[in-house]
């Protein structure tokens, strides 16, 4: 077999590889709509007083929806601001294989400080603290929902020093 023949072969190859690829994924059924009442008490538009680590507090805005098919509800932290100081896309879902939640967070400080972070509801079906393993140290964010005043609390802890610090303390209020 000449070269032209063997790179004719492997362009062929690779390109019925890819066919299979992409008829199996298109065969696949996607996933029927995330129905999940504690997510969708996040929908909205919120007003968010942050106070950072007891020294400072900010306050900043927060525009939550379903979205990819009603899998995820996208939180954007500095929404309707123009020039936010602090922008971040946090993406909440429910794995029911695992049974637990997944959290994608994304912002401004870039992809190193991106994380993966996964939490299951607390009995009281009130409450997820979700888990984050980053490289730079471990992290927890607890998203409380108070069902009588209809807002969020988040507190934000890291270990820093072999110790449990509280990084930021969130309440949340519609606007």
């Amino acid at each position: 077999m000449g070269e032209d023949q063997k790179i004719r072969l492997m362009k062929t190859s690779a390109a019925l590889l890819v066919m299979g690829l992409v008829l199996r994924a298109s065969s696949a059924a996607p996933a029927p709509s995330l129905e999940d009442h504690f997510l969708d008490h996040f929908v909205g538009d919120w007003k968010v007083e942050r106070k950072i680590r007891n020294t400072r507090s900010v306050q900043t805005s927060v525009h939550c929806n379903w979205t990819l098919k009603h899998q995820f509800i996208e939180l954007h932290y500095g929404a309707a601001e123009a020039a936010p100081e602090y922008e971040a896309f946090v993406f909440i879902g429910f794995d029911d294989d695992a049974k637990n939640y997944v959290c994608h967070w994304m912002d401004v400080f870039g992809a190193r400080y991106s994380a993966l972070g996964y939490g299951k509801l607390d009995e009281k079906l009130l409450s997820v603290e979700i888990r984050f393993d980053p490289k730079d140290g471990k992290l927890t964010n607890k998203f409380t929902f108070d069902p009588q005043t209809k807002t969020w609390t988040s507190l934000i802890r890291q270990v820093e020093k072999g110790q449990w610090i509280t990084f930021a303390e969130e309440k949340w209020t519609k606007q």
